[in-house]
């Protein structure tokens, strides 16, 4: 596998259509289908992540702002390990947060 850079701040925020919900994303690292993905997943204030399933275990870092979930509230700098077919429940923000997503691929 050959290096990947990526420089986020000259990258354009793309409609989210990795799994439902009202956000944007910016893909970092995506392999080919079943395989590794990072990518990070801009929700704005209001928004929500609705209830889906994963097929890889997921990592969540929140980078700015805050989500609730299950009534628990994930604020920056929080680390989240979700495993392979985990239901997520919704997410929602009031003032809008950024999560570092790494999907993990398992074999």
């Amino acid at each position: 596998m050959e290096s990947i850079i990526r420089y986020t701040h000259d990258m354009d925020w793309q409609e989210l259509r990795l799994f439902p919900g009202t956000a944007e994303v910016k893909v970092l690292r995506d392999e080919a289908p079943g395989g590794a993905r990072t990518v990070l997943v801009r929700v704005p204030p209001g928004g929500q992540i609705r209830p889906h399933s994963h097929l890889a275990g997921v990592q969540h870092f929140v980078l700015d702002g805050n989500y609730e979930t299950q009534g628990e509230v994930f604020g920056a700098g929080t680390y989240r390990f979700l495993p392979k077919d985990a239901n997520v429940a919704p997410i929602t923000t009031k003032g809008g947060v950024t999560i570092l997503m790494i999907y993990d691929p398992i074999g």
